[in-house]
């Protein structure tokens, strides 16, 4: 925390000077980046619109303009995740709406890696617009690997006395082969799960098959099914009147989904 601005700050050492940044300058520096990556594409272009979650505060909305400031560059508008994903499905589908159809009502639902937001948009051939959208900002494709991890962790430790939770690298190892495991059962009926000398010696394996799979993970998806429900009801549609569902985010390698 920085004293003479009460923000949140990172201290950084460089040649042996310690500076202080704050989490505006932060985010200027990565859209400078991403700036210079677009010139030395040769598009030389100053304005950008900036996509955040439906749940961003005014504050969080006002600290990411004053970081586009702080960067040299022009913001005309800040939109909603939701209202982005709509448009660029209208743009590049409009052309597969009839002429008879009145309009399309179409599901999105970005499963990602810790939050999950879903959204209906209803389409015409010259207008969109977003019905409802609703987020969980801590729900995502990371509760299913945890539930698997203290699964077999608690395995572990039965087995060998030792817990591998109680370790942070451990716990680091178990999160990057148990991601691993989840996508690779997305296309196949079973996945292997292998960390050599995870503990004391001792390897974790573990072969993950389709119905554990989705045993463990039920209790997240009764979460995921009410935040459903409650965007449809929100929506004033039903169910049938929703005939087309994208799919973004991890949600696209879960099978459960």
């Amino acid at each position: 925390m920085n004293e003479e601005t009460n923000k949140i700050s990172f201290e950084v050492e460089q040649m042996g000077t310690k500076h202080n940044f704050s989490v505006e300058q932060v985010v200027a520096f990565f859209l400078v980046k991403v700036r210079d990556y677009y010139r030395d594409s040769d598009v030389n272009a100053h304005d950008l619109v900036l996509t955040v979650p439906s749940y961003f505060s005014n504050v969080e909305r006002q600290a990411l303009m004053d970081a586009v400031h702080i960067a040299g560059l022009k913001c005309p508008r800040i939109i909603n995740e939701s209202t982005a994903i709509a448009i660029q499905y209208g743009f590049f589908k409009k052309i597969d709406i009839a002429k008879d159809e009145p309009h399309r009502n179409v599901a999105f639902v970005d499963f990602g890696h810790s939050k999950t937001t879903i959204s209906i948009a209803q389409f015409t051939k010259d207008k969109v617009k977003v019905l409802c959208h609703l987020s969980e900002r801590n729900m995502g494709a990371r509760d299913f690997d945890y539930a698997i991890m203290t699964k077999l962790s608690a395995a572990f430790d039965k087995k060998h006395g030792d817990d591998p939770m109680e370790n942070p690298r451990c716990k680091l190892r178990m999160m990057e082969a148990i991601e691993k495991a989840r996508k690779v059962i997305s296309a196949d009926k079973e996945a292997t799960i292998n960390v050599d000398y995870l503990l004391n010696e001792e390897d974790l394996v573990h072969t993950l098959k389709r119905e554990e799979f989705d045993e463990i993970i039920a209790p997240i998806l009764e979460q995921f099914g009410a935040l459903a429900e409650a965007t449809i009801q929100n929506s004033g549609l039903n169910v049938a009147d929703i005939h087309y569902v994208e799919l973004l985010g991890d949600a696209t390698r879960t099978p459960a989904i």
